[in-house]
């Protein structure tokens, strides 16, 4: 007879044990807007946090995505880079603007400038355009190692791209319950 030992409750983390786990500042809105909600999402290289994606949704609708990146450290077998497109395409998927099956949007053009609001100041960026929808990619200050992707709908994108750092402390402690958020999908 064999015997399971295998833990019986899995432990999902809230977005201030992901935050506390990040451990540096993360990309978020300066001011959410009245009812967006966002959810967080990570991923791992061999154990090490090297994406934070902020989810914000509206009325249930995915409208507008944050990652913040930083590099894997030296020696990690498998490294973790995404870009303005993939991030675009991985948009347009979650949000049912674009046939699952598409590896990579096309892109209606070459990328245009633009600008991202970081703290309030300006910072020039590629904007990247497929199927109603833009991202951009903003190179964190030298101080910090890492980039911030923001991706969004056309209608979002002024809110999307004002941006601010905010340290783990500033994410609630509240916890995700079968898809509804209560108290984890705000930034205080």
């Amino acid at each position: 007879m064999f015997r399971d030992t295998r833990p019986r409750d899995i432990h999902i983390p809230t977005h201030r044990e992901t935050a506390e786990q990040w451990g540096e500042q993360i990309a978020a809105l300066r001011e959410s807007p009245r009812g967006w909600l966002f959810l967080m999402g990570r991923l791992a290289s061999d154990g090490y946090l090297c994406h934070l994606d902020l989810n914000y949704h509206l009325d249930g609708e995915l409208v507008a995505v944050v990652q913040t990146s930083r590099p894997v450290p030296t020696g990690h077998r498998v490294g973790s880079l995404t870009t303005p497109q993939s991030q675009l395409s991985t948009f347009l998927a979650h949000s049912d603007r674009l046939d699952p099956h598409t590896r990579l949007a096309p892109l209606d053009g070459p990328p245009t400038p633009g600008r991202v609001l970081l703290h309030g100041v300006p910072v020039p960026v590629e904007v990247h355009h497929s199927h109603g929808c833009r991202s951009a990619l903003i190179p964190l200050p030298p101080s910090r190692s890492g980039y911030v992707i923001v991706t969004a709908s056309a209608e979002h994108w002024a809110t999307a791209t004002d941006l601010a750092l905010r340290p783990p402390s500033a994410f609630r402690a509240g916890v995700t319950h079968g898809g509804r958020t209560s108290d984890a999908g705000r930034v205080s």
